[in-house]
């Protein structure tokens, strides 16, 4: 027994030949008998007979047009429901999918947790069997982040069979789908990570094979639209992670900065002023006995004192706040140095014309102590008037000039003692990737180079 039809259009697929067949039977037997009774006109048996005939059929066939009419027209009704509906779901879907991602890329709170996640997406919505998610790093050079169905002998082989290689970018359309290989995949979708209004920072990789391509095709611009999304949260997870950085290097900083202080002050300051209270200890005696000697001592007292009090000043200047992020580095770095010049009495010549407008933080920071060690070592060694700072760009590094017209040494030898922030500044510029040089002669000033490499990968500022 057949089941009750479920809507209006099986209701007349199943109606429309009996329903046809009975009224046609009707229409000939009313035209019969009309004609039987009424119509002389039909004065033959075979008059009689085909006229109802005929009528039947063209009403038969009458009744079948209009029902077929009103089954296709429902059909297409129904055909547009369902892709309203289906139209409706993958919105729906798409919409789910973009929440749960900004609410997971909320909540990741590092780089690699949004990673983790990203990975996942691929098999989720083009039934990818495995998946790789390629980042570019700060000189543009790609390097596959994640990996998900593949060893790394099978990821080579996988790629080498597509014409990828996991040194070069492959041609980042919006999405692009390589053919099928007989290597046993179907095909590879390469979907590039672009954020809105900006250069490509990596691409995913899904490797498919046989199974649901109407699917697919319906959810590759998902895709696409996710890895938008995507390359957002990774964009602000590295600015987040750089923030984090300059934070963490702006402590090391400040740290080492005290601690070259308190070194400075302990043999510098403290030592000095412990000698001179163990000359005041013999003043005493000097007072009658060699009173000459004493004003001899006196004068000396005087301007060691003088020496000691500048140490302290620039002790005190150097612990004031860098106001990098009020005025900027330029107008930070300008201030600074005028500032320095007017405490020490120096003429100075600032030249930061070829600075660079987009340094990154760390290297800030970095060119910043530059400037301020070298500018301490004019003032405790050099006995300048005139003083130039210089800073620009040259062989892809920043260069950094801090030169005087004081008594120079001769760098060959061993530093006049108290020259330990030479060392210093090489140390630091190792730790940069980068190259301190040091150029001078006894009565002719110094001249101090410093270069930075503008491209690098991890720093740290001490």
């Amino acid at each position: 027994m057949k089941s009750p039809p479920r809507n209006t259009i099986e209701l007349l697929v199943r109606l429309r030949w009996p329903f046809a067949a009975v009224v046609g039977l009707l229409f000939a037997l009313t035209r019969l008998v009309e004609g039987f009774f009424f119509d002389s006109a039909m004065e033959t048996p075979t008059g009689r007979a085909v006229d109802p005939i005929v009528w039947g059929v063209l009403a038969f066939a009458a009744i079948w047009i209009v029902l077929s009419w009103a089954i296709r027209q429902e059909r297409e009704r129904l055909s547009t429901e369902a892709r309203m509906l289906e139209a409706l779901r993958e919105s729906n879907e798409r919409l789910e999918l973009l929440y749960e991602i900004n609410q997971r890329v909320a909540s990741s709170a590092t780089l690699d947790e949004v990673l983790n996640y990203a990975i996942t997406l691929p098999a989720r919505l083009v039934d990818a069997v495995a998946a790789t998610i390629v980042l570019t790093d700060e000189q543009g050079q790609p390097y596959t982040a994640r990996v998900v169905g593949l060893d790394a002998t099978a990821l080579e082989r996988a790629r080498a069979a597509f014409g990828l290689w996991s040194t070069a970018k492959p041609q980042l359309n919006p999405v692009m789908l390589y053919p099928q290989h007989p290597c046993g995949w179907s095909a590879c979708l390469i979907v590039p990570l672009i954020e809105r209004g900006t250069q490509p920072i990596g691409w995913i990789e899904a490797f498919l094979k046989e199974g649901e391509s109407a699917r697919r095709e319906i959810r590759q611009p998902l895709l696409a639209t996710v890895a938008s999304e995507l390359a957002e949260a990774v964009i602000n997870s590295r600015r987040r992670d750089r923030v984090v950085a300059s934070g963490a290097a702006v402590e090391r900083a400040i740290s080492a900065e005290r601690t070259r202080i308190a070194r400075d002050l302990h043999d510098g300051v403290a030592q000095s002023l412990a000698f001179m209270r163990m000359r005041i200890d013999l003043w005493e005696d000097w007072l009658q006995q060699e009173p000459e000697r004493l004003r001899e001592e006196f004068v000396t007292f005087k301007a060691n004192l003088r020496r000691q009090i500048e140490e302290l000043r620039r002790a005190i200047f150097a612990l004031r706040p860098i106001e990098i992020g009020q005025l900027g580095f330029a107008g930070a770095l300008r201030r600074f140095i005028t500032e320095f010049a007017d405490q020490q009495d120096w003429d100075v010549e600032i030249d930061l014309t070829d600075v660079p407008p987009d340094l990154p933080p760390v290297l800030e920071l970095a060119a910043f102590r530059f400037v301020q060690e070298a500018l301490n070592n004019v003032a405790k060694h050099a006995q300048a008037q005139r003083v130039w700072v210089k800073l620009g760009v040259r062989d892809q590094g920043l260069i950094i000039h801090v030169r005087d017209d004081g008594v120079g040494f001769n760098p060959g030898v061993e530093p006049p003692s108290g020259h330990f922030g030479l060392r210093q500044m090489r140390e630091r510029a190792a730790a940069l990737d980068g190259q301190v040089t040091i150029i001078s002669r006894p009565g002719d000033g110094t001249e101090v180079r410093v270069w930075l490499p503008l491209i690098y990968s991890t720093v740290t500022v001490v």
